[in-house]
C-alpha cells in the first residue's frame, strides 16, 4: 500500500507529525490520515511493507535472542519501570557529574533539528560512567546504512535498549536535506533483525544477549488511527512502547483504547510507559497545544490517572535546565506519594 504526496515517503501511514491530520512539514492535510481512518475497508492491503533491505534480512533469520537483563526490565514487567530523561543542556554547558535516578537514561535525539550531542555518542560515555541507557533513533537525517550503524554501537558497548521513532522534519531550524530511507517500522524490524545477529551486509553474530527495542505511541492522536500506527509497531516487533508526551487527563485514558484498537490488526500486547513533563507550567503548556498535545490536567492529577491502569512504568523529562535536580526530586516526590 502506498499513497503519494507524503514528504516523508512514509511507506504505512501517518507519521508523528501529523497530528489532527494536517503535515507538519507543509501545512497539508497528510495523505496517509484518511486513507488510515478507512483502513479495515481496503481488502488485501498490507498494514506494515517492507523495506528490500530488511526483507532480505528475514531470509537469513535464524532466531530471537534474550533481552538483556537490567532494572528497567525487572520492573517493567511489575509494571513499576521508571526511565528519565536525559538533560543534554546541562551536558553541553560542562556538567559532568550526574546521579544516577530511575531505572534507566533515555537520551533524546535532536528535536526540529536543532543539532546537539549525538544520542548515540552520549548514551556511549554514559554508559562508560556505569550508567543504563536508551538512545533515541530516528530515520529524519539518517539513510539504512546510518542506521545500521548506530544499531552496531547499540550492540558494541552493551545498550539496554534504544528507542525508535520516524523522527521530525530535520529542516525546521537549519536548512537541511531530509533522508527518511526507513520509517519506524521498518527500523524497528532492522534493529531486531541486527539484534538477533543478522547483519545487512550479509554476516551473521553470534549473540547471548541484546537491547530492547522500543517504539512510541501518540496517545493525542485519535484512537482509530493511532491504534492502527501502533499495531504496525507489534507487527514488526516492537519490545514495548514510550508514550509521547501526555499532559491532560483525556490523553491518558485513550491509552486503553488504542491498545483495543491495535488488537484488531495485531495479535498480543507490549507494555507500554507514559511520558510525563513537570513542571507543567502555563507558558509550557501553550507551546504543548501548538505542537497539538492536549492540555488542561495537573501533573497530579495525570500520574493519578496514569496510576489507575495497568501499564508498564513512566517517562520522567524534567523541563528546567536551571533547576533540573531540584525539579527532579519534586516529581519524584508526588510520584512516590501516587504511583
Amino acid at each position: 500500500m502506498r499513497v503519494t504526496g507524503c514528504p516523508k515517503d512514509l511507506l504505512n501511514g501517518p507519521c508523528g507529525g501529523a497530528l489532527g491530520g494536517i503535515c507538519e512539514v507543509d501545512g497539508r492535510k497528510c495523505p496517509w490520515f484518511s486513507v488510515m481512518e478507512r483502513f479495515e475497508l481496503l481488502d488485501g492491503a498490507p498494514l506494515l511493507v517492507e523495506h528490500p533491505v530488511v526483507v532480505e534480512m528475514e531470509r537469513r533469520y535464524r532466531g530471537d535472542v534474550k533481552i538483556r537483563e537490567s532494572e528497567f526490565m525487572k520492573n517493567l514487567e511489575k509494571g513499576k519501570a521508571i526511565a528519565v530523561e536525559f538533560p543534554i543542556r546541562l551536558f553541553e554547558r560542562g556538567e559532568r557529574k550526574f546521579r544516577r535516578v530511575g531505572d534507566i537514561y533515555t537520551v533524546p535525539d535532536n528535536p526540529l533539528g536543532y543539532p546537539h550531542v549525538s544520542p548515540t555518542s552520549l548514551a556511549t560515555w554514559l554508559k562508560t560512567h556505569g550508567f543504563s541507557v536508551m538512545p533515541h533513533l530516528t530515520a529524519k537525517d539518517r539513510n539504512v546504512v546510518a542506521i545500521s550503524s548506530e544499531f552496531r554501537t547499540a550492540l558494541e558497548f552493551g545498550f539496554e535498549g534504544v528507542l525508535i521513532t520516524t523522527g521530525d522534519w530535520p529542516g525546521f531550524i537549519i536548512q537541511s536535506k531530509p533522508v527518511f530511507d526507513l520509517d519506524s517500522p521498518n527500523m524497528i524490524k532492522l534493529a531486531r533483525l541486527m539484534f538477533s545477529g543478522v547483519m545487512p551486509t550479509g554476516e551473521y553474530l553470534e549473540l547471548e544477549e541484546r537491547p530492547f527495542v522500543a517504539g512510541t505511541m501518540n496517545p493525542n492522536y485519535p484512537e482509530r488511527v493511532e491504534g492502527k500506527r501502533f499495531a504496525r509497531k507489534i507487527i514488526a516487533g516492537v519490545d514495548l512502547v514510550f508514550t509521547q508526551v501526555v499532559a491532560s487527563v483525556e490523553a491518558v485514558r485513550r491509552i486503553p483504547r488504542i491498545i483495543e484498537e491495535a488488537k484488531k490488526y495485531a495479535p498480543g500486547e507490549v507494555p507500554v510507559v507514559v511520558s510525563f513533563l513537570y513542571p507543567l507550567t502555563k507558558e509550557l503548556e501553550s507551546t504543548l497545544r501548538k505542537m497539538g498535545i492536549e492540555t488542561g490536567s495537573s501533573f497530579q492529577e495525570i500520574v493519578e490517572e496514569v496510576s489507575s491502569l495497568e501499564l508498564g512504568g513512566i517517562n520522567l523529562i524534567v523541563f528546567e535546565e536551571a533547576l533540573w535536580n531540584e525539579k527532579l526530586d519534586e516529581a519524584f516526590e508526588i510520584l512516590k506519594s501516587t504511583l
